[in-house]
């Protein structure tokens, strides 16, 4: 059966799963519950424990199970699976890479960091950015591991000048190193958010001193439409003055 965690923020529901799984179970309990909170908030994020009294599912609970992630996969902003059961603990772990959003595995006695992390508030993002509408440049910064959700926010902000204006006259990536991705979702968003945008940017600059970003204007400049440079971390002024210059 599935019992429902109370007491948890308004953005995170909680299931603890104790003996054998049924369809009914996710159809009575599980499903209901998801839908409602969609009704009011974009996003939740999942908190599933399978604790000692778990004792598996059936066939049709498990293809419950896939059907309300593929239904509902972009609507969860995180989840979070509490397990000792080593098949199920290996899957989450092998296919929570592709998924859109941060997922965990925890064991049965990590419950309450379980629960910390699935309740801790929302972090803006590591990719820190500002916007000069006026001149129509994007400088971005960097600051750890890319997610998904930060290219859905910058795009929410630079969409309406380029839709109004046609381009953004340049983008600056100013980063002392390459940080990389936090998942194969974050990968994707990346490439989608060039690819969809590349054409409409006049000139991008990259200022680092790490030396697989200085090498990207060598390799831009042939695959990508925007005229691309190089400057080093302390030319950053120069790097806005080429990028704002006509």
């Amino acid at each position: 059966m599935l019992t429902s965690i109370p007491n948890l923020p308004a953005n995170v529901l909680g299931f603890t799963a104790s003996g054998k799984v049924t369809a009914e179970d996710y159809q009575s309990v599980l499903v209901p519950a998801i839908e409602e909170k969609l009704g009011k908030l974009d996003r939740v994020r999942l908190l599933y424990v399978l604790g000692k009294e778990f004792e598996g599912m059936s066939g049709a609970a498990a293809w419950e199970d896939a059907k309300v992630g593929l239904e509902h996969l972009t609507q969860f902003s995180r989840v979070a699976v509490v397990t000792d059961v080593d098949w199920i603990a290996t899957s989450v772990k092998a296919f929570g890479f592709a998924m859109p959003c941060k997922v965990r595995v925890f064991g049965n006695t990590e419950l309450q960091e379980a629960t910390r992390w699935i309740c801790e508030p929302p972090v803006t993002g590591s990719l820190k950015f500002d916007f000069l509408d006026q001149q129509g440049i994007l400088i971005l910064r960097p600051q750890g591991e890319l997610d998904a959700a930060d290219f859905t926010h910058i795009s929410s902000q630079i969409d309406p000048h380029i839709e109004k204006t046609g381009k953004l006259e340049g983008v600056m990536i100013v980063a002392s190193k390459f940080p990389g991705w936090d998942s194969l979702s974050a990968f994707f968003a990346h490439l989608k958010f060039v690819r969809e945008r590349q054409h409409k940017i006049r000139k991008l600059a990259i200022v680092s001193d790490d030396r697989l970003l200085s090498a990207m204007p060598r390799i831009a400049n042939h695959l990508l439409a925007p005229e691309t440079r190089h400057f080093p971390m302390d030319h950053e002024h120069e790097a806005l003055a080429w990028v704002s210059a006509g």
